[in-house]
């Protein structure tokens, strides 16, 4: 699991490569995730190292879940979920196109819902 296209660059073929590891799995294709570098803060990497993987992340106070992010079969980011409020929508998620984050915020769909619930359920 990397950030930044590390994934594309070869750099995750070893553990040590790697920003991010696996505190646990949901089911077969949750995973959560922690930086290894604590001081890096909370955010999910931007490529997968597994393709169509789905990623959450806790806050760190642990009380909440913070973001759940989904990934494409090449391993780029899809959607992201965020649980603080934004344009007064929350939970609410945005899109991921090349550059990055879209701006706009949209309410969760269905199966977004049931997503972030499977997850808040687990901890």
């Amino acid at each position: 699991m990397g950030a930044n296209g590390s994934f594309s660059r070869g750099v995750l073929e070893s553990e040590s490569g790697r920003t991010y590891e696996t505190i646990f799995m949901i089911g077969d294709n949750i995973a959560v995730l922690e930086r290894k570098d604590k001081r890096l803060g909370v955010k999910l990497p931007e490529e997968s190292h597994t393709p169509g993987r789905t990623y959450a992340t806790f806050r760190s106070d642990g009380k909440d879940v913070k973001s759940i992010a989904k990934y494409d079969s090449n391993g780029k980011k899809i959607w992201e979920i965020h649980t603080n409020e934004h344009e007064k929508i929350s939970p609410h998620f945005h899109y991921w196109k090349e550059n990055g984050q879209e701006k706009e915020a949209h309410a969760l769909t269905a199966e977004m819902k049931i997503i972030l619930n499977r997850v808040r359920q687990f901890k």
